[in-house]
């Protein structure tokens, strides 16, 4: 039996796998603005987005908000805390709406437990995901806001549906970059000025792919590549 899905982890599950957790992954839609977990709450569900995007925030004390990461078809999110704290310690939520499996923390950890292949998968996703989170703390200390941008806004669309139009607010870009909103206005109104992009209310238009690609800081070319040796490897995860 073969699991039909967009989102490369549950993909690679072994079609035994798949009949025993048959009606426990639920498909689902994604709506924007859609919190599906709080900081401090216990992680209740696992979630896999096929081409919605799923925007994970960090939060300090003065309830100031830093974005720490985009989950798309080619990742997870809440499968590392449903199988260790089993605590939330960021807000995450819905930016880009569309379609996502979700499954139940005490299944996930069944499912994990009996499958070599899901192992295996989530181990490259947290490998990948150490790796783009140690190069954008470089990116953002010797990259320009324009070329961050660039790079944002081209992995929000290869990670959810790929099209052009992305429902993404000047607020969430500055949360993503880390910077102000008034300097994402000034940088969005440059890159329309140019023809790179067109912004809407509540949305941006990607124009010319191939010169926001050209404008896009060299980090991304870096992620990707990482990301490419690591999902090649013949290695298989440690097991405990």
């Amino acid at each position: 039996m073969t699991f039909v899905t967009r989102n490369t982890i549950l993909s690679e599950l072994e079609p035994a796998v798949v009949l025993r957790a048959a009606g426990r992954i639920q498909k689902t839609t994604l709506r924007r603005g859609t919190v599906l977990q709080e900081v401090g709450n216990e992680v209740q569900w696992v979630w896999f987005p096929e081409d919605s995007l799923i925007c994970i925030a960090s939060e300090n004390a003065s309830g100031e908000s830093v974005s720490g990461g985009m989950i798309g078809w080619n990742g997870a999110y809440g499968a590392f805390e449903a199988c260790g704290s089993r605590t939330s310690f960021a807000r995450a939520h819905v930016q880009i709406p569309g379609a996502a499996h979700k499954i139940r923390a005490d299944h996930y950890r069944e499912l994990f437990d009996h499958s070599s292949a899901l192992r295996n998968a989530i181990h490259r996703h947290v490998e990948s995901l150490l790796v783009e989170s140690r190069q954008l703390v470089a990116c953002t200390a010797l990259h320009t806001v324009e070329s961050r941008m660039c790079r944002a806004l081209l992995d929000a669309s290869e990670r959810s549906h790929g099209g052009p139009i992305l429902t993404l607010t000047q607020e969430t870009l500055a949360q993503i970059l880390g910077v102000q909103r008034t300097t994402i206005a000034v940088t969005a109104s440059t890159l329309q000025k140019n023809g790179l992009i067109k912004t809407g209310r509540g949305s941006i238009e990607l124009l010319d792919v191939r010169k926001l690609s050209a404008t896009a800081c060299a980090c991304r070319g870096t992620i990707a590549y990482a990301t490419s040796q690591i999902h090649s490897s013949a290695e298989k995860a440690c097991e405990a």
